[in-house]
């Protein structure tokens, strides 16, 4: 959400989102394991090991875990939703920021002539106005566009040539959409923009960019691997300069290896480099640099980019971090990260099924709470 006017609101927020699933919980059978796909749309969240800050949210597939993910908070959503496709990520890496600017979630779809109808239906329940597709017609068509305008929705997409220039797209709208926000609550004087470059050839330090970039009134670009492109550099040497109403500066921060290479190939000024012995430490890097206390944490798989998509934006509506895990195991980097929330006060949310997040890693968790 809009970090001028939620501060004051989010921890009443948590306690809403906590109680609604815990009470929900109580009219109804608990689920008989944290991954189970609970018919009853009042209990979306499940306790995991009887702690009462540990959630896990999941469906029977990546479209309905992101339905359960919109729906498992108490905070009111904005009039967009945004929807990417669900087959692969490169579209999505740099739309958590956006999501968190426009109060939106990110649901998914199969690409093709229309939307999943699981989809449609979350979207006309809760009476969103504007969805913003993310991809060009090749990958939602022009029929999928009149499916949704069909509903009375407004449509507007987000694509360009590739997945760079795309989210260049995105970062162009981020901005605007935060000059706009901070004009309408009286804040007139110009920003940094704060850019996070990851590489667009894998998903794992993008996802966890998008919430920080969030945290930092940011965007997120990316680089062709260790070597930046063109689109890229166009807006970090001059587009960023087209932002007359946001814009009075520019500071680049870097994560991981690949891009911290990329950037340090071609930019002189890196404001700040985030490169961990691995993506799950370069998650816990970015999470260990944000400027307000965290009172919800999402944990997806590091391994598979689908619950992370949906994850990194919904987090970054709720102001915190994504962390990465291993479906195996819990790695040491981030179980040590998250015992410094053993005293109960911060909710950790693991996103997806047990397919993706095993159960051994939640019960890890969980016991780092009873320590």
């Amino acid at each position: 959400m809009g970090k001028h006017t939620r501060r004051g609101s989010m921890a009443a927020a948590a306690t809403l989102a906590v109680g609604l699933a815990f009470g929900a919980a109580a009219a109804t059978a608990a689920p008989s394991s944290p991954n189970q796909d609970d018919p009853d749309p009042m209990t979306w969240v499940a306790t995991n090991d009887g702690n009462k800050n540990l959630f896990r949210v999941a469906g029977t597939d990546r479209v309905v875990t992101a339905i359960k993910l919109m729906n498992a908070t108490s905070k009111r959503w904005g009039h967009s939703v945004i929807i990417a496709r669900s087959d692969i990520f490169p579209d999505a890496l740099a739309a958590a920021p956006l999501a968190d600017v426009l109060d939106a979630p990110v649901l998914v779809s199969k690409p093709g002539s229309s939307i999943d109808s699981r989809v449609l239906d979350a979207i006309s329940r809760r009476h969103f106005d504007n969805v913003i597709l993310l991809g060009g017609t090749g990958v939602f068509t022009e029929a999928a566009r009149a499916q949704l305008e069909g509903m009375g929705l407004s449509v507007e997409r987000q694509r360009g040539i590739d997945r760079y220039e795309t989210a260049v797209g995105i970062a162009k709208r981020t901005a605007h959409e935060l000059a706009m926000r901070a004009q309408a609550e009286g804040f007139t004087w110009k920003k940094t923009v704060n850019v996070y470059l990851a590489t667009g050839l894998d998903f794992p330090d993008a996802l966890a960019a998008g919430p920080a970039a969030a945290d930092n009134d940011g965007v997120v670009l990316l680089t062709a691997g260790t070597k930046m492109n063109a689109s890229t550099y166009n807006f970090l040497k001059r587009e960023w300069k087209t932002l007359p109403e946001w814009a009075n500066g520019i500071e680049i921060h870097t994560v991981g290896g690949a891009a911290e290479k990329a950037a340090k190939s071609s930019i002189e000024d890196i404001a700040d480099t985030n490169t961990g012995a691995d993506r799950y430490s370069t998650a816990v890097l970015l999470a260990g640099k944000y400027t307000h206390p965290i009172k919800k944490i999402a944990v997806a798989s590091g391994e598979n980019h689908a619950d992370g998509v949906v994850a990194g934006a919904w987090i970054a509506n709720h102001d915190g971090p994504l962390l990465l895990t291993a479906n195996a195991s819990l790695p040491t980097v981030v179980s040590n990260y998250l015992f410094k929330f053993a005293d109960g006060n911060t909710d950790v949310v693991v996103v997806g099924g047990t397919g993706s997040v095993s159960r051994n890693v939640s019960a890890q968790i969980a016991n780092l709470f009873l320590l």
